[in-house]
Formats: structure tokens, C-alpha cells, sequence
């Protein structure tokens, strides 16, 4: 393990305006790039807007989709790694998707969001696996909002041996409280840092409020943003990980005897 420099997009989102959204991802990879930045993790579904009507099926793409194109292309020019959130098509079906985006341009891989929302059961497909991806700088999972309020994935991500795990998150008024215990929980009982990009700004329903933030293994919060646009750039050390195990050692300590015993 090493160290690893995070951006974190905290972007006003112009709902149902892919070409506007689409080039402020490209000028966030731009400034992340010149910050040293590894890899930029946006909000989700930020290439359209958190938007769950009949114009949804219109602007959802596949992972080889123009837009899409075009981010790969930019990463590579610039050499940064991003996790963009946007509304993925697969033959009938459509995903709310985290695709990861390498430094040279390459898909690393996917997330589709397993806890679908409120009215996102009515337009999304569930996701059903949970993957850790392998990086040089580390290994990385993803989450998406609601995601993270479920302390069976992050366990998940954990035992697959995730270092850092990154939400994108469209977390709106008035939910600031739980976006910050979650993301604090998940941390601390995991051993493992966490990291949230959240949309800021108004939509036509919506007020979304930024925060975006990382919180260490330790679950101290490492850089908390405010509630206006920012790209912070954080570099992680995560070797930090190690230095609670051998006194907490949650993990380990699990009773999944007992665990079972439960299940219904």
C-alpha cells in the first residue's frame, strides 16, 4: 500500500444538461491533474442530474457511450484516474452506474448501486455485486448514497480487502446528519478510510448540500468541504489502516456463528 491523491468534485449539477455537465467534468479533471491529483470521484449520476423521469431513458448511455468517449479520452491526456456517476444502459435495463475511469483512458470497472432509492426502483435495475478494484496506489470500493447507510456492504468491500472506499453521493437537505454518521461508522468499523463527493446547489426539487468529506480508519474526519462548488485535492496515506487493527481488530473479532444463527 501507498499513498493516494483524491479529488473531490463537490459540482453544481445542471439537471437533464448532459453537454454542460459532461464539460464540467472535463474542466474538473483539467484542475484535479494540475493539483497532483490521482483520481477525481464525482457525484452520483452527475452526467445528467439526479433525475428520475421520463427523460431518463433518453440521456442513459453505455459504457462506451459518446460522453463517456470523452471522458476516457481526457483522462488519458491528463493523466488522472475519475469515478463518474451516470444513468448506464443495458439492453432494456438501466443501472445506476459508478464507472472507473483509469489514468490511461482504460475502464478499471463498474459499480451499479445495489440499495436502489425511493423512485429509483421504478427506472433502475438493482446492482448485485459489489466489487473491490486493485490499483498500484491501492485497493479501492464503491458506494452510491443510500449505499452507504447499509453496514453489509461496506463489511463486504472490507472483507474483499478494500483500503478506501468512495461514494458518489446526491445527498440533499435534510439529510447532512446521516451523511456524516455513515460515513464516520463506516470507517471506523471497517478499518478503512472513507470519502464522499456530494452534489451542492439547486435543482428543480432538490437542494443539495454538499459536505463532501473523507474520515480516516480511525473515524476522524481528515477534510470536510462547506456547502458551495470546490475541488479539494487530499492525499491519503494508507498505511494508516494498519494502526488501529491490532486494538480494535473489529474484523477479526466477528462472532458469523452467531451471525447466522439470526439470519432471516
Amino acid at each position: 500500500m501507498s499513498t493516494i491523491s483524491i479529488a473531490l468534485a463537490q459540482l453544481r449539477c445542471e439537471l437533464r444538461n448532459k453537454e454542460l455537465n459532461l464539460q464540467r467534468i472535463l474542466q474538473a479533471l483539467e484542475e484535479a491533474a494540475e493539483k497532483k491529483a490521482d483520481y477525481v470521484l464525482f457525484p452520483e449520476l452527475y452526467l445528467t442530474g439526479y433525475d428520475m423521469s421520463d427523460q431518463l431513458p433518453l440521456m442513459a448511455e453505455s459504457e462506451d457511450g459518446p460522453s463517456i468517449m470523452r471522458i476516457r479520452e481526457h483522462a488519458k491526456r491528463f493523466r488522472v484516474g475519475a469515478i463518474v456517476g451516470f444513468p448506464e444502459r443495458e439492453g432494456e435495463k438501466l443501472y445506476n452506474c459508478a464507472l472507473f475511469i483509469g489514468k490511461h483512458g482504460e475502464i478499471v470497472g463498474k459499480y451499479r448501486k445495489v440499495h436502489l432509492y425511493h423512485k429509483e426502483k421504478e427506472w433502475f435495475a438493482p446492482g448485485d455485486t459489489l466489487p473491490v478494484f486493485s490499483l498500484p496506489e491501492g485497493k479501492i470500493g464503491l458506494m452510491i448514497t443510500y449505499d452507504m447507510e447499509f453496514p453489509e456492504a461496506a463489511r463486504v468491500l472490507a472483507l474483499g480487502e478494500a483500503d478506501l472506499i468512495l461514494v458518489l453521493a446526491a445527498n440533499m437537505i435534510p439529510y447532512q446528519h446521516y451523511q456524516d454518521i455513515y460515513l464516520h461508522a463506516r470507517a471506523l468499523e471497517n478499518h478503512l478510510f472513507t470519502a464522499a463527493a456530494n452534489m451542492v446547489g439547486l435543482d428543480t426539487e432538490n437542494v443539495f448540500f454538499g459536505e463532501s468529506q473523507i474520515v480516516n480508519p480511525s473515524g476522524f474526519t481528515v477534510y470536510k468541504a462547506g456547502n458551495n462548488e470546490s475541488i479539494p485535492v487530499c492525499m491519503l496515506n494508507l498505511e494508516e489502516i494498519n494502526q488501529e487493527q491490532p486494538l480494535l481488530d473489529y474484523l477479526n473479532n466477528r462472532r458469523t456463528e452467531v451471525y447466522q444463527k439470526e439470519q432471516r
